[in-house]
C-alpha cells in the first residue's frame, strides 16, 4: 500500500515491521549515539558501516529498494553542493592531487568533501528512519520521557517536545500545501518548464502563498493551544502508554554497544 508512494520527511507510515513495533526511545538512544560519534570521528569505515546499517534498516522497515533510491535522489543535489563547496574552499594548503584548468584539487579538500557528504547522508537517513517508523506524537512522548529528569534543572522539556511534534507535523502539511498551490497554478496556465532562471522566477508564485498559508496555520494552531489551556509548567499526562520492555532494552543495549565498538576500532 505504501511501498510505491514517495517518502516524505516527517511522514509516518504505519507498516508492520520490527522497528515499527519498538518503542521510540529504543531507537532514539542508539541514533543519538550515532549522531554524536559521526561528528567526532573521521573514519571512512565507520561512516560506510553506519550508512549501510541505516539503509538496511530502511529497507527492512517496508520501504522498497526502488522507492528508496527514487526518494534519495534529491539528497544527491545536497551532496554535490557539499562536495563542490569543500573542493573549492577547504584545505587549500595541503598536497595537490590534481590541477584542472588552473584549479588545484588538494588531498585535504577531497577528504573533507567525502567525510562531510557522508555525514550529511547519514543524518538524513537517520531522520527518515525515525520519522518513518514513529508517528510525531510517539516521538514527542519519547523525547519527553527521556528528558524528563532535566525538568528539575528548569529545562522546558514539555515545550521542546511540543516544538518537535509541531515541526514534524508541519512538514507533510506544507508539502501538501505546496502541491495544491502548484496544481492550481498549472491549471491557470503557469508553465514551470524552460530555463533555470525562468523556473526560479515562476517558483515565487508558489513559495509566497505557501509561506502565507504556513503563517495562517501557525496562528490558528497558537490559538487552539491557548484555547485548550496548555501550560508547560504543569505536569502532563500521556494519551497512550508505551512500554520499554525487555525487547527494547536488548535492542538499545546491543545496537549502542555495536556502534561504540565500531567507533573504537575504526577511529
Amino acid at each position: 500500500m505504501f511501498r510505491n508512494k514517495p517518502i516524505l520527511l516527517g511522514q509516518y507510515r504505519p507498516l508492520d515491521s520490527f522497528l515499527h513495533h519498538l518503542d521510540a526511545r529504543a531507537k532514539i538512544i542508539p541514533i543519538s549515539l550515532v549522531l554524536v560519534l559521526a561528528v567526532l570521528t573521521g573514519s571512512l569505515v565507520f561512516y560506510l558501516a553506519i550508512l549501510a546499517s541505516l539503509i538496511l534498516a530502511l529497507v527492512l522497515s517496508g520501504v522498497g529498494s526502488r522507492t528508496l533510491i527514487n526518494n534519495f535522489r534529491p539528497v544527491v543535489i545536497l551532496v554535490v553542493i557539499t562536495c563542490v563547496y569543500h573542493l573549492l574552499f577547504s584545505a587549500r594548503d595541503t598536497e595537490v592531487l590534481l590541477n584542472l584548468f588552473g584549479f588545484k584539487v588538494t588531498r585535504g579538500a577531497v577528504e573533507m568533501a567525502v567525510f562531510y557528504s557522508l555525514r550529511l547522508v547519514i543524518f538524513i537517513s537517520v531522520a527518515f528512519l525515525v520519522t518513518l517508523t514513529n508517528s510525531p506524537s510517539e516521538l514527542g512522548d519519547a523525547m519527553t520521557k527521556l528528558l524528563r529528569p532535566l525538568c528539575k534543572l528548569k529545562v522546558p522539556v514539555y515545550d521542546l517536545a511540543l516544538i518537535l511534534f509541531i515541526a514534524l507535523r508541519f512538514i507533510p502539511i506544507l508539502y501538501d500545501e505546496f502541491a495544491t498551490i502548484k496544481n492550481a497554478q498549472l491549471i491557470r496556465g503557469v508553465n514551470f518548464s524552460g530555463s533555470l532562471v525562468n523556473r526560479i522566477k515562476k517558483t515565487g508564485s508558489i513559495i509566497i502563498p505557501v509561506f502565507v498559508a504556513a503563517i495562517q496555520r501557525a496562528d490558528e494552531l497558537a490559538l487552539a493551544i491557548e484555547a485548550r489551556g496548555y501550560s508547560s509548567r504543569r505536569e502532563r499526562s500521556f494519551y497512550s502508554r508505551s512500554r520499554f520492555g525487555v525487547r527494547e532494552w536488548l535492542f538499545a543495549a546491543a545496537s549502542s554497544a555495536s556502534i561504540f565498538v565500531l567507533f573504537h576500532f575504526t577511529r
